[in-house]
């Protein structure tokens, strides 16, 4: 489990390797000095935060298809999310849907040549998302600063 917490989590910093101030990409070895700066406790704070500021009230719908750390939402609860997401100055990474314990697809702030805290690319792919008319269920991955997590 940690193993795979480290993976993704070194995928997402590949990923997001642009700062709010658009610099150059960082290298996987830079991404993997930033993870070893972000510790177990950290990713637990960070969930905590998430628990208690963004996921407050709504209802995880992972029923165990899925690591108990990620939380799925409905469409409603998730638009909750976004909202929260948005008002906190968080970011999103990554907007992840299934559909019956299934996979349905992927969406990463990279496919929108943006960055993680910009509202516009995570919502233009929740409607996206939203338009295939099916009945999903919403993960994703956040940003969270760490002085929040203090």
């Amino acid at each position: 489990m940690k193993k795979l917490l480290q993976i993704v989590l070194i995928g997402l910093l590949t990923l997001s390797c642009n700062s709010k101030k658009k610099t150059e990409p960082k290298t996987f070895e830079e991404a993997e000095l930033e993870l070893a700066n972000y510790s177990e406790e950290d990713r637990m704070k960070e969930l905590e935060y998430l628990k208690a500021n963004v996921f407050k009230g709504l209802e995880n719908l992972n029923d165990g298809f899925d690591s108990e750390s990620i939380y799925y939402f409905s469409e409603s609860d998730f638009e909750i999310v976004l909202d929260r997401v948005e008002k906190n100055g968080l970011g999103i990474y990554g907007i992840e849907p299934w559909i019956d314990g299934d996979f349905y697809g992927v969406l990463i702030v990279e496919d929108f040549d943006t960055i993680a805290t910009d509202p516009k690319w995570y919502r233009k792919a929740f409607t996206e998302f939203k338009a295939s008319g099916k009945e999903l269920l919403y993960a994703a991955s956040y940003e969270v600063p760490k002085k929040l997590l203090k």
